[in-house]
């Protein structure tokens, strides 16, 4: 006889649809490295740091932090991924920086189970270009 498998589910964000296991999961991973850490209310731990050395050039020292940053801040928070493999990569040749990750999904990691583990990956847009130009002529400051 079968386990039945406990997934998490939620609402997508931009749809309003049913969100459902590793879409969830993926969700979720955005969700907290695009969040300001303490900006919200009720889970104050919430989120990264990592908007404060998204504006320098990335060398290696501001790669190490935010390779810090990004597996602290999902760790934290999320019992249901753990980050074996972490890469930065160009997702376009404008200055698209997108971030490849691995690792192993627990569908039960919530409830304390580590039993069950399922492997996960995506690669996923992590700043544009044109995000920080369209921000940057919004509020007038210099790029």
């Amino acid at each position: 006889m079968g386990t039945i498998i406990r997934y998490r589910s939620g609402m997508d964000r931009r749809t309003g649809r049913l969100l459902q296991g590793k879409a969830h999961l993926a969700q979720s991973l955005a969700f907290i490295w695009m969040t300001r850490r303490d900006s919200v209310i009720m889970a104050l731990n919430l989120g990264s740091n990592l908007r404060s050395v998204l504006a320098e050039d990335i060398e290696p020292g501001i790669a190490l932090l935010l390779y810090d940053e990004l597996i602290t801040s999902a760790h934290e928070v999320e019992p249901e991924y753990r980050i074996d493999n972490l890469q930065f990569v160009s997702l376009s040749r404008d200055g698209g920086l997108g971030i490849r990750h691995d690792g192993t999904y627990y569908p039960e990691g919530r409830f304390g189970n580590y039993a069950i583990a399922e492997p996960f990956g995506q690669t996923a847009p992590f700043i544009a270009r044109e995000t920080i130009t369209r921000a940057t002529a919004i509020s007038g400051a210099a790029p």
